[in-house]
């Protein structure tokens, strides 16, 4: 990036639309960001229900009623991001270290039996589509795509 960062975090508000199932069980959600000196941000945070943003992403910003609003994605990162719904939540520490092997960050959300997965630029995407591919077929979890980055 081109501009320097401050070290001062920001939460930007991101407006989700619910499907009729209500999902996902927020209408917003805010990710933490890190300002830039040219005004807008970076996000800093694995997105458990925004689609198609990933850490590192810049976006743009507007102050509405004294918070942070999402307006644009600027400058995508080459972070894939996915989400993965266990199916029984007592596995969450073994999913976690599978994907920290596989050179994949995670959170996880206790209340959803939700994990936020972050796949760096530099790490394959085939190991880990490998794995929740299987762990899917034996019943263990599902997944959905948020924001594909990597090349297939």
């Amino acid at each position: 990036m081109n501009c320097a960062m401050t070290i001062e975090h920001r939460k930007i508000i991101f407006e989700l639309e619910q499907d009729a199932d209500g999902y996902p069980p927020v209408k917003r959600e805010g990710l933490w960001a890190k300002p830039l000196l040219n005004g807008n941000f970076v996000i800093d945070n694995i997105p458990f229900y925004v689609a198609g943003i990933s850490a590192e992403d810049e976006i743009e910003a507007e102050r509405i009623d004294g918070e942070l609003l999402f307006k644009k994605l600027l400058k995508p990162s080459g972070i894939s991001t996915f989400r993965l719904i266990l199916t029984d939540p007592t596995i969450n520490a073994t999913v976690r270290a599978q994907l920290e092997t596989l050179g994949c960050k995670s959170e996880y959300n206790e209340s959803m039996g939700l994990v936020a997965v972050e796949i760096p630029s530099t790490t394959p995407i085939h190991p880990f589509l490998a794995y929740i591919a299987a762990k899917k077929e034996e019943g263990e979890l599902d997944f959905e795509e948020s924001a594909l980055r990597h090349k297939l």
